[in-house]
């Protein structure tokens, strides 16, 4: 029981020093209390790492579509192809038939 009272004693003389007191108050106000503490710190850190993960990928999608632009106005059979399959285009002395899938209908719960 002593040595718990040897302890308590030594940390109230610790953290009565006016230093550590100062240093303390100021950790948990620059932790917590702050405009700016260190949760909204970390947020802000991993938006910050998503949306740069974000512009990477537009980059490289712009990137591939560039280069689709490229080859679509070089070489005008690419072009072609890409018109047919993307937009259903088809030359004027064609006919153009497009299959839909069908989706299987919802059944009714009132139907038996």
């Amino acid at each position: 029981m002593r040595k718990k009272a040897d302890l308590l004693r030594q940390a109230f003389e610790w953290f009565s020093n006016r230093y550590v007191l100062t240093a303390a108050v100021g950790l948990v106000w620059v932790t917590f209390i702050s405009e700016i503490d260190l949760v909204y710190l970390a947020k802000s850190q991993l938006e910050l790492n998503r949306l740069e993960n974000q512009v990477a990928h537009y980059e490289l999608e712009i990137e591939a579509t560039r280069n689709q632009l490229v080859d679509l106005t070089s070489n005008p059979e690419r072009l072609e192809r890409f018109a047919r399959e993307k937009y259903f285009m088809k030359r004027d002395n064609e006919d153009l038939f497009r299959i839909v899938a069908k989706e299987p209908a919802a059944k009714d719960p009132n139907t038996h």
